[in-house]
């Protein structure tokens, strides 16, 4: 029998990456010379990508992390590690937000 490997993303995930979650990025992350916000104690001085604030474990989402400019901020790579291993130090500084069960929506300060 004949198998074929799953799609890592459906064909309506792929199109929203393409069109516009990876500009975006692209947007924030710039040519690489941007100052790091977060300035966590591991980190490299510059943006490399985008944190989510309202992560999908959350109740967060990429197409919510679009729709809601204030739930993304740029980081290096070393402080979104950072973020995510440091919940404390994370939701004391707003860098994470904690979620609740309205169906995905998430909270709103």
């Amino acid at each position: 029998m004949k198998r074929t490997r799953l799609k890592p993303r459906s064909k309506k995930m792929a199109k929203f990456y393409k069109e516009v979650r990876v500009p975006y990025v692209k947007e924030i992350v710039g040519d690489g010379t941007r100052p790091c916000p977060v300035r966590s104690p591991v980190c490299s001085g510059y943006i490399q990508g985008v944190h989510e604030k309202l992560t999908r474990a959350r109740a967060g989402g990429i197409v919510i992390a679009h729709n809601r400019k204030d739930n993304l901020i740029g980081c290096c790579h070393y402080c979104n590690t950072y973020i995510s291993e440091h919940k404390e130090w994370s939701e004391s500084r707003g860098l994470l937000l904690k979620g609740d069960s309205n169906e995905g929506e998430p909270n709103t300060p």
